[in-house]
Protein backbone atom coordinates (compact mmCIF):
# COMPACT_ATOMS: atom_id res chain seq x y z
CA UNK A 1 0.00 0.00 0.00
CA UNK A 2 1.82 3.03 -1.24
CA UNK A 3 0.59 5.82 0.83
CA UNK A 4 3.35 8.67 0.76
CA UNK A 5 5.97 10.41 -1.56
CA UNK A 6 4.57 10.21 -4.45
CA UNK A 7 6.88 13.54 -5.00
CA UNK A 8 6.86 15.22 -7.75
CA UNK A 9 8.77 18.49 -8.94
CA UNK A 10 6.46 20.49 -10.93
CA UNK A 11 8.73 23.30 -13.56
CA UNK A 12 6.81 25.45 -16.11
CA UNK A 13 9.34 26.74 -19.14
CA UNK A 14 7.22 29.26 -20.26
CA UNK A 15 9.26 32.74 -19.57
CA UNK A 16 10.99 34.58 -17.09
CA UNK A 17 9.52 34.33 -13.73
CA UNK A 18 6.57 31.74 -15.00
CA UNK A 19 8.59 28.90 -13.88
CA UNK A 20 6.91 27.82 -10.38
CA UNK A 21 8.99 25.28 -8.79
CA UNK A 22 7.12 23.36 -6.39
CA UNK A 23 7.95 20.02 -4.46
CA UNK A 24 5.26 18.22 -3.19
CA UNK A 25 4.72 15.26 -0.49
CA UNK A 26 1.57 13.88 0.78
CA UNK A 27 0.69 11.21 4.06
CA UNK A 28 -2.46 9.62 5.23
CA UNK A 29 -2.67 9.37 8.80
CA UNK A 30 -5.00 8.32 11.55
CA UNK A 31 -6.95 9.28 14.37
CA UNK A 32 -7.93 7.88 17.88
CA UNK A 33 -11.11 7.58 16.34
CA UNK A 34 -10.21 5.69 13.39
CA UNK A 35 -11.04 8.73 11.19
CA UNK A 36 -8.35 9.31 8.67
CA UNK A 37 -7.08 11.95 6.88
CA UNK A 38 -4.73 12.94 4.30
CA UNK A 39 -2.18 15.49 4.85
CA UNK A 40 -0.68 17.53 1.99
CA UNK A 41 2.46 19.13 2.29
CA UNK A 42 4.04 21.98 -0.48
CA UNK A 43 7.23 23.45 -0.85
CA UNK A 44 7.52 26.47 -3.21
CA UNK A 45 11.05 27.44 -4.32
CA UNK A 46 11.18 31.17 -3.91
CA UNK A 47 13.50 31.89 -6.68
CA UNK A 48 10.85 30.38 -8.91
CA UNK A 49 7.89 32.90 -8.55
CA UNK A 50 7.94 36.59 -8.63
CA UNK A 51 8.43 38.97 -5.64
CA UNK A 52 6.25 42.17 -6.40
CA UNK A 53 6.84 45.47 -4.22
CA UNK A 54 4.13 45.68 -1.15
CA UNK A 55 4.10 48.05 1.99
CA UNK A 56 6.84 46.71 3.72
CA UNK A 57 9.41 44.91 1.12
CA UNK A 58 8.43 42.63 -1.74
CA UNK A 59 6.47 39.36 -1.82
CA UNK A 60 5.38 36.77 -3.72
CA UNK A 61 1.59 35.01 -3.86
CA UNK A 62 0.61 31.81 -5.59
CA UNK A 63 -2.62 30.59 -5.96
CA UNK A 64 -3.35 26.82 -5.11
CA UNK A 65 -6.55 24.82 -5.72
CA UNK A 66 -7.12 21.43 -4.42
CA UNK A 67 -9.91 18.93 -5.79
CA UNK A 68 -10.36 15.17 -4.40
CA UNK A 69 -12.94 13.39 -6.21
CA UNK A 70 -14.40 9.95 -5.74
CA UNK A 71 -16.13 7.85 -8.29
CA UNK A 72 -15.95 11.26 -10.30
CA UNK A 73 -17.86 13.29 -7.71
CA UNK A 74 -16.18 16.19 -5.73
CA UNK A 75 -16.09 15.51 -2.20
CA UNK A 76 -13.50 17.98 -1.40
CA UNK A 77 -12.37 21.50 -2.85
CA UNK A 78 -10.24 24.41 -1.58
CA UNK A 79 -8.87 27.31 -3.25
CA UNK A 80 -6.94 29.90 -1.80
CA UNK A 81 -3.63 32.72 -2.41
CA UNK A 82 -0.26 31.40 -0.14
CA UNK A 83 1.94 34.38 0.41
CA UNK A 84 5.83 34.21 0.53
CA UNK A 85 6.85 35.97 3.82
CA UNK A 86 7.89 39.61 2.96
CA UNK A 87 11.75 40.18 2.12
CA UNK A 88 13.51 43.50 1.30
CA UNK A 89 16.61 41.59 0.13
CA UNK A 90 15.70 40.10 -3.20
CA UNK A 91 19.26 37.96 -3.98
CA UNK A 92 18.22 35.89 -0.89
CA UNK A 93 14.51 34.70 -1.90
CA UNK A 94 12.96 32.31 0.61
CA UNK A 95 10.85 29.13 0.05
CA UNK A 96 7.49 28.85 1.16
CA UNK A 97 5.03 26.03 2.47
CA UNK A 98 1.53 25.01 3.27
CA UNK A 99 0.42 22.37 4.88
CA UNK A 100 -3.03 21.39 4.19
CA UNK A 101 -5.55 18.28 5.81
CA UNK A 102 -8.76 17.01 4.47
CA UNK A 103 -10.57 14.45 6.52
CA UNK A 104 -11.56 11.57 4.11
CA UNK A 105 -13.39 8.06 4.69
CA UNK A 106 -11.47 4.92 3.46
CA UNK A 107 -11.47 4.51 -0.30
CA UNK A 108 -9.86 5.30 -3.38
CA UNK A 109 -9.73 8.88 -4.65
CA UNK A 110 -8.40 11.18 -6.88
CA UNK A 111 -6.59 14.13 -6.36
CA UNK A 112 -6.22 17.60 -8.93
CA UNK A 113 -4.30 20.33 -7.79
CA UNK A 114 -3.54 23.41 -9.60
CA UNK A 115 -0.87 26.43 -8.99
CA UNK A 116 -0.35 29.64 -10.73
CA UNK A 117 1.99 32.14 -9.84
CA UNK A 118 -0.17 35.33 -9.10
CA UNK A 119 1.77 37.82 -11.16
CA UNK A 120 1.29 35.12 -13.91
CA UNK A 121 -2.53 33.97 -13.80
CA UNK A 122 -2.61 32.46 -17.20
CA UNK A 123 0.04 29.81 -16.56
CA UNK A 124 -1.16 27.00 -14.49
CA UNK A 125 0.12 23.48 -13.54
CA UNK A 126 -1.75 20.73 -12.43
CA UNK A 127 -1.26 17.35 -11.17
CA UNK A 128 -3.12 14.58 -10.63
CA UNK A 129 -3.01 11.78 -8.12
CA UNK A 130 -4.97 8.55 -7.07
CA UNK A 131 -5.15 8.60 -3.33
CA UNK A 132 -5.71 5.71 -1.87
CA UNK A 133 -6.92 5.28 2.13
CA UNK A 134 -6.96 2.21 4.18
CA UNK A 135 -7.24 2.83 8.05
CA UNK A 136 -9.31 0.15 9.42
CA UNK A 137 -9.24 -0.69 13.19
CA UNK A 138 -8.30 -4.34 13.17
CA UNK A 139 -6.28 -6.90 14.06
CA UNK A 140 -3.42 -5.61 11.71
CA UNK A 141 -0.58 -3.17 12.28
CA UNK A 142 -1.19 -0.02 9.61
CA UNK A 143 0.71 3.33 9.50
CA UNK A 144 1.32 6.20 8.19
CA UNK A 145 4.76 6.32 6.10
CA UNK A 146 7.84 8.46 6.98
CA UNK A 147 7.72 11.58 7.16
CA UNK A 148 10.62 13.97 7.20
CA UNK A 149 11.37 16.93 8.81
CA UNK A 150 12.66 20.20 8.08
CA UNK A 151 12.12 20.96 12.05
CA UNK A 152 10.23 19.94 15.03
CA UNK A 153 9.43 21.75 18.51
CA UNK A 154 7.11 21.78 20.84
CA UNK A 155 3.96 23.49 20.15
CA UNK A 156 2.38 25.99 22.22
CA UNK A 157 -1.09 26.18 20.45
CA UNK A 158 -2.72 24.15 18.07
CA UNK A 159 -2.14 24.60 14.38
CA UNK A 160 -2.00 23.53 10.96
CA UNK A 161 1.48 21.53 11.63
CA UNK A 162 0.27 20.16 14.83
CA UNK A 163 0.84 16.67 16.10
CA UNK A 164 0.96 15.02 19.60
CA UNK A 165 1.97 18.28 21.32
CA UNK A 166 4.90 19.22 18.51
CA UNK A 167 4.86 21.19 15.40
CA UNK A 168 6.65 19.47 12.44
CA UNK A 169 7.91 21.58 9.55
CA UNK A 170 7.81 19.28 6.91
CA UNK A 171 10.72 18.39 4.49
CA UNK A 172 9.54 18.23 1.29
CA UNK A 173 12.09 16.71 -1.03
CA UNK A 174 14.28 13.54 -0.55
CA UNK A 175 17.66 15.20 -1.08
CA UNK A 176 20.38 16.44 1.84
CA UNK A 177 23.09 18.60 0.64
CA UNK A 178 26.18 19.59 2.41
CA UNK A 179 24.90 21.90 4.81
CA UNK A 180 21.65 19.78 5.74
CA UNK A 181 23.44 17.20 8.55
CA UNK A 182 20.03 16.63 10.35
CA UNK A 183 17.77 14.02 9.27
CA UNK A 184 14.60 14.49 11.32
CA UNK A 185 11.52 11.96 10.79
CA UNK A 186 8.03 11.32 11.93
CA UNK A 187 5.88 8.47 11.74
CA UNK A 188 2.67 6.77 13.23
CA UNK A 189 1.67 3.36 13.56
CA UNK A 190 -2.14 2.23 14.38
CA UNK A 191 -3.82 -0.83 15.73
CA UNK A 192 -0.24 -2.27 17.63
CA UNK A 193 -2.41 -2.92 20.65
CA UNK A 194 -5.01 -5.36 18.64
CA UNK A 195 -1.91 -7.19 16.89
CA UNK A 196 0.30 -7.63 20.30
CA UNK A 197 -1.95 -6.78 23.50
CA UNK A 198 -2.68 -3.67 24.73
CA UNK A 199 -0.02 -1.95 26.70
CA UNK A 200 2.10 -4.51 25.22
CA UNK A 201 6.14 -3.61 25.08
CA UNK A 202 7.52 -3.15 21.68
CA UNK A 203 10.51 -1.40 20.23
CA UNK A 204 10.74 1.07 17.39
CA UNK A 205 13.82 0.59 15.29
CA UNK A 206 15.08 2.71 12.90
CA UNK A 207 18.31 2.73 10.77
CA UNK A 208 19.83 3.88 7.83
CA UNK A 209 20.58 1.56 5.17
CA UNK A 210 22.65 2.02 1.84
CA UNK A 211 19.61 1.52 -1.19
CA UNK A 212 21.84 -0.44 -3.35
CA UNK A 213 23.43 -3.42 -1.37
CA UNK A 214 20.96 -3.13 1.94
CA UNK A 215 23.88 -2.82 4.31
CA UNK A 216 22.83 -1.43 7.58
CA UNK A 217 24.98 2.39 8.33
CA UNK A 218 26.48 1.19 11.41
CA UNK A 219 26.56 4.95 12.93
CA UNK A 220 23.21 5.20 12.00
CA UNK A 221 20.41 3.22 13.58
CA UNK A 222 18.58 4.04 16.81
CA UNK A 223 15.57 2.96 18.82
CA UNK A 224 12.37 3.61 21.11
CA UNK A 225 11.03 1.80 23.84
CA UNK A 226 6.94 2.05 23.76
CA UNK A 227 3.74 0.45 24.99
CA UNK A 228 1.16 -0.76 22.40
CA UNK A 229 -1.44 1.78 21.92
CA UNK A 230 -4.27 1.88 19.43
CA UNK A 231 -1.71 5.21 18.24
CA UNK A 232 2.26 4.95 18.86
CA UNK A 233 4.10 7.84 17.71
CA UNK A 234 7.77 8.04 16.56
CA UNK A 235 10.01 11.42 16.32
CA UNK A 236 13.15 10.92 15.86
CA UNK A 237 16.45 12.13 14.18
CA UNK A 238 20.24 11.35 12.98
CA UNK A 239 22.83 13.59 12.89
CA UNK A 240 23.99 12.58 9.07
CA UNK A 241 27.51 15.06 8.97
CA UNK A 242 29.64 11.99 8.88
CA UNK A 243 27.53 9.93 5.92
CA UNK A 244 29.02 9.86 3.17
CA UNK A 245 27.35 10.85 -0.64
CA UNK A 246 25.12 8.05 -2.21
CA UNK A 247 21.93 6.80 -1.57
CA UNK A 248 20.27 5.68 1.94
CA UNK A 249 17.12 4.62 2.79
CA UNK A 250 15.79 5.57 6.65
CA UNK A 251 13.97 2.20 7.81
CA UNK A 252 11.26 2.22 10.27
CA UNK A 253 10.73 -0.83 12.01
CA UNK A 254 7.90 -2.34 14.49
CA UNK A 255 9.44 -5.31 16.50
CA UNK A 256 7.90 -7.48 19.15
CA UNK A 257 9.04 -8.51 22.62
CA UNK A 258 11.03 -11.40 20.96
CA UNK A 259 12.21 -9.13 18.31
CA UNK A 260 10.40 -10.10 15.60
CA UNK A 261 9.53 -7.48 12.85
CA UNK A 262 5.67 -7.12 12.92
CA UNK A 263 5.79 -3.64 10.05
CA UNK A 264 8.53 -2.09 8.25
CA UNK A 265 8.40 1.20 6.58
CA UNK A 266 11.39 2.76 3.81
CA UNK A 267 11.76 6.20 2.65
CA UNK A 268 14.47 6.34 -0.06
CA UNK A 269 16.79 9.70 0.10
CA UNK A 270 20.39 11.24 -1.50
CA UNK A 271 23.11 12.44 0.32
CA UNK A 272 25.69 14.58 -0.80
CA UNK A 273 28.74 15.28 1.31
CA UNK A 274 32.52 15.93 2.12
CA UNK A 275 32.25 12.79 4.11
CA UNK A 276 34.45 9.30 3.58
CA UNK A 277 33.46 6.58 2.20
CA UNK A 278 32.50 3.43 4.30
CA UNK A 279 35.61 0.97 5.35
CA UNK A 280 34.35 -1.48 2.38
CA UNK A 281 33.83 1.52 -0.65
CA UNK A 282 37.09 2.96 0.02
CA UNK A 283 39.54 0.60 -2.58
CA UNK A 284 36.77 2.08 -5.46
CA UNK A 285 38.58 5.38 -4.71
CA UNK A 286 42.10 4.23 -4.35
CA UNK A 287 42.59 4.47 -1.07
CA UNK A 288 45.08 2.33 -0.33
CA UNK A 289 47.15 4.11 2.80
CA UNK A 290 46.58 6.53 6.03
CA UNK A 291 48.27 9.48 3.69
CA UNK A 292 45.72 8.55 1.09
CA UNK A 293 42.94 8.86 2.72
CA UNK A 294 43.86 12.39 4.95
CA UNK A 295 44.94 13.52 1.78
CA UNK A 296 41.62 12.87 -0.44
CA UNK A 297 40.35 15.81 2.32
CA UNK A 298 40.47 19.36 1.25
CA UNK A 299 37.91 20.96 3.60
CA UNK A 300 39.45 22.40 6.96
CA UNK A 301 36.41 21.59 8.77
CA UNK A 302 36.46 17.88 7.94
CA UNK A 303 40.07 18.01 8.95
CA UNK A 304 39.59 19.58 12.36
CA UNK A 305 36.54 16.78 12.55
CA UNK A 306 39.19 13.87 12.42
CA UNK A 307 41.57 15.64 15.16
CA UNK A 308 38.96 17.00 17.54
CA UNK A 309 37.36 13.48 17.62
CA UNK A 310 40.80 12.09 18.35
CA UNK A 311 40.02 13.76 22.13
CA UNK A 312 38.52 10.31 24.12
CA UNK A 313 41.41 8.61 23.22
CA UNK A 314 44.40 10.93 23.79
CA UNK A 315 46.53 11.79 27.04
CA UNK A 316 46.66 15.33 28.14
CA UNK A 317 50.02 16.48 26.51
CA UNK A 318 48.03 15.20 23.20
CA UNK A 319 44.98 17.38 23.83
CA UNK A 320 46.72 20.49 24.19
CA UNK A 321 49.02 19.77 20.61
CA UNK A 322 45.74 19.04 19.22
CA UNK A 323 43.88 21.89 20.80
CA UNK A 324 46.98 24.23 19.08
CA UNK A 325 46.45 22.50 15.40
CA UNK A 326 42.77 22.98 15.57
CA UNK A 327 43.25 26.77 16.34
CA UNK A 328 45.53 27.62 13.26
CA UNK A 329 43.05 26.14 10.91
CA UNK A 330 45.46 25.55 8.67
CA UNK A 331 44.62 21.91 6.13
CA UNK A 332 47.94 20.91 5.68
CA UNK A 333 48.89 20.89 9.69
CA UNK A 334 45.60 19.45 10.27
CA UNK A 335 46.34 16.68 8.05
CA UNK A 336 49.90 16.45 8.90
CA UNK A 337 49.06 15.87 12.20
CA UNK A 338 46.18 13.45 11.65
CA UNK A 339 48.61 11.32 9.54
CA UNK A 340 51.54 11.35 12.30
CA UNK A 341 48.83 10.46 14.94
CA UNK A 342 47.75 7.03 13.56
CA UNK A 343 51.17 6.33 12.16
CA UNK A 344 52.16 6.79 16.16
CA UNK A 345 49.14 4.61 17.26
CA UNK A 346 50.00 1.62 14.60
CA UNK A 347 53.72 1.61 15.43
CA UNK A 348 55.77 -1.35 13.28
CA UNK A 349 53.15 -4.09 13.60
CA UNK A 350 49.67 -2.60 12.79
CA UNK A 351 48.09 -1.20 9.76
CA UNK A 352 47.51 2.57 10.48
CA UNK A 353 44.57 3.14 7.99
CA UNK A 354 42.94 0.44 9.25
CA UNK A 355 42.72 1.06 12.93
CA UNK A 356 42.23 4.62 12.32
CA UNK A 357 38.57 3.25 10.17
CA UNK A 358 37.72 1.12 12.96
CA UNK A 359 37.69 4.40 15.64
CA UNK A 360 36.56 6.09 12.98
CA UNK A 361 33.35 3.57 12.42
CA UNK A 362 32.83 4.15 16.33
CA UNK A 363 33.23 8.17 16.48
CA UNK A 364 30.03 7.88 13.93
CA UNK A 365 28.35 5.77 16.29
CA UNK A 366 29.07 8.11 18.67
CA UNK A 367 27.88 10.93 16.91
CA UNK A 368 24.98 9.47 15.77
CA UNK A 369 24.05 7.66 19.17
CA UNK A 370 25.36 9.24 21.87
CA UNK A 371 25.35 13.23 20.78
CA UNK A 372 23.66 16.10 23.21
CA UNK A 373 21.96 18.66 21.35
CA UNK A 374 24.17 20.35 19.15
CA UNK A 375 26.95 19.04 20.42
CA UNK A 376 29.42 16.24 18.55
CA UNK A 377 29.16 12.65 20.22
CA UNK A 378 32.95 12.56 20.72
CA UNK A 379 32.42 15.53 23.40
CA UNK A 380 29.51 14.15 25.23
CA UNK A 381 30.20 12.02 28.36
CA UNK A 382 28.59 8.78 27.02
CA UNK A 383 30.29 9.35 23.53
CA UNK A 384 33.93 10.11 25.58
CA UNK A 385 33.17 6.93 27.40
CA UNK A 386 32.56 5.18 24.75
CA UNK A 387 35.15 5.87 22.62
CA UNK A 388 37.93 5.93 25.35
CA UNK A 389 37.05 2.27 26.46
CA UNK A 390 35.15 0.81 23.91
CA UNK A 391 31.41 -0.36 23.69
CA UNK A 392 30.21 -1.78 26.93
CA UNK A 393 29.07 -5.07 26.86
CA UNK A 394 26.24 -4.46 29.15
CA UNK A 395 24.17 -0.85 28.43
CA UNK A 396 21.27 -0.78 30.65
CA UNK A 397 19.25 1.92 29.55
CA UNK A 398 16.19 3.17 32.41
CA UNK A 399 13.81 6.21 30.45
CA UNK A 400 10.61 5.78 32.39
CA UNK A 401 11.11 4.66 35.60
CA UNK A 402 8.54 6.08 38.48
CA UNK A 403 10.34 8.65 40.65
CA UNK A 404 13.66 8.58 38.48
CA UNK A 405 15.34 11.20 35.86
CA UNK A 406 16.10 9.27 32.48
CA UNK A 407 19.57 7.07 33.26
CA UNK A 408 22.02 4.78 31.78
CA UNK A 409 24.20 2.03 33.60
CA UNK A 410 26.94 0.80 31.63
CA UNK A 411 29.19 -2.40 32.51
CA UNK A 412 32.39 -3.32 31.06
CA UNK A 413 33.84 -6.94 31.94
CA UNK A 414 37.34 -6.17 31.18
CA UNK A 415 38.42 -2.70 29.46
CA UNK A 416 41.84 -1.22 28.36
CA UNK A 417 42.27 2.59 28.61
CA UNK A 418 44.75 3.90 26.32
CA UNK A 419 45.00 7.09 28.43
CA UNK A 420 46.14 6.02 31.03
CA UNK A 421 47.74 2.44 30.08
CA UNK A 422 45.33 0.32 32.44
CA UNK A 423 43.25 -2.68 32.17
CA UNK A 424 39.82 -2.74 34.69
CA UNK A 425 37.99 -5.83 35.02
CA UNK A 426 33.81 -5.26 36.29
CA UNK A 427 33.61 -1.60 35.74
CA UNK A 428 30.34 0.20 35.40
CA UNK A 429 29.35 3.88 34.41
CA UNK A 430 26.35 5.85 35.82
CA UNK A 431 24.81 8.58 33.48
CA UNK A 432 21.60 10.69 34.17
CA UNK A 433 20.03 13.07 31.56
CA UNK A 434 17.87 15.53 34.12
CA UNK A 435 16.67 17.85 31.64
CA UNK A 436 15.29 14.77 29.36
CA UNK A 437 14.26 16.54 26.27
CA UNK A 438 17.74 17.12 25.03
CA UNK A 439 18.87 13.66 25.18
CA UNK A 440 21.35 15.16 27.06
CA UNK A 441 23.52 12.33 30.02
CA UNK A 442 25.97 13.13 32.45
CA UNK A 443 28.29 11.04 33.95
CA UNK A 444 27.93 10.99 37.72
CA UNK A 445 29.46 8.28 38.93
CA UNK A 446 31.91 5.48 38.26
CA UNK A 447 34.32 2.69 40.25
CA UNK A 448 37.00 3.45 37.34
CA UNK A 449 39.99 5.28 38.62
CA UNK A 450 40.67 8.73 37.50
CA UNK A 451 36.41 8.86 36.85
CA UNK A 452 34.05 10.49 38.98
CA UNK A 453 33.67 8.69 41.97
CA UNK A 454 30.29 9.61 44.38
CA UNK A 455 29.16 7.54 46.74
CA UNK A 456 25.63 9.47 46.67
CA UNK A 457 24.84 9.12 43.12
CA UNK A 458 21.47 7.39 43.92
CA UNK A 459 20.58 10.53 45.09
CA UNK A 460 21.21 12.53 41.40
CA UNK A 461 18.97 9.89 40.03
CA UNK A 462 15.79 11.38 41.86
CA UNK A 463 14.44 14.59 42.01
CA UNK A 464 14.88 17.78 45.39
CA UNK A 465 11.84 16.27 47.12
CA UNK A 466 14.16 12.65 47.99
CA UNK A 467 17.14 14.02 48.81
CA UNK A 468 18.99 13.79 52.11
CA UNK A 469 20.58 16.68 53.86
CA UNK A 470 22.85 13.89 55.88
CA UNK A 471 26.05 13.67 54.12
CA UNK A 472 26.66 9.82 55.33
CA UNK A 473 23.60 8.63 53.42
CA UNK A 474 23.93 7.34 50.08
CA UNK A 475 20.12 6.11 49.16
CA UNK A 476 17.80 7.75 48.84
CA UNK A 477 14.33 5.86 50.74
CA UNK A 478 12.58 3.51 48.33
CA UNK A 479 9.83 4.20 46.72
CA UNK A 480 7.57 2.21 44.30
CA UNK A 481 8.73 0.71 41.05
CA UNK A 482 12.24 2.07 41.41
CA UNK A 483 14.99 -0.51 40.49
CA UNK A 484 18.56 1.80 40.37
CA UNK A 485 19.74 -0.71 42.99
CA UNK A 486 19.23 -4.22 40.56
CA UNK A 487 19.91 -1.95 37.63
CA UNK A 488 23.34 -1.42 38.75
CA UNK A 489 24.27 -4.35 40.36
CA UNK A 490 23.17 -6.41 37.03
CA UNK A 491 22.74 -4.72 33.97
CA UNK A 492 21.11 -6.14 31.23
Amino acid sequence: MKQFFSAFFIMLVQGLFSNVTVYFNYNIFNTLSSKPYLETSLTIAGTSVKFLPVAGGKQASVNISWRILKNGQVVKSSAYNLMSPKVNDTLNLPSFIDNQRFALDNGTYELELSIADNAFPDKKTTHKQQIIIDMKRDNKIRSSEIQALESYSKSATQGPLTKNGYDLVPYNINYYPKNQNALRFYFEAYNIDSVLGKQAKFLYSYYVENSENLRQVASLKGYQKQSAQRLNALLAQFDISFLPSGNYNLVVEVRDSVNKVQAQKKWFFQRQSDAPQLQDELATKDIRTIEDFFNSYQSTDSLKQFVECLWPRSSTKEREWQQVEISKKDPNLLRSYAVEYWKKEAGDSLNPLKIWLTYYKSVQEANALLKCGKQKGYYTDRGRVYLQYGKPDQRNQVNSEPNTYPYEIWQYYRIYDKATGRFFTNKKFVFVNEAIADNCYKLIHSDVRGEIYDERWRFKLVNRSQQSQNIDDTKPASTYGTNVDENFNNPR
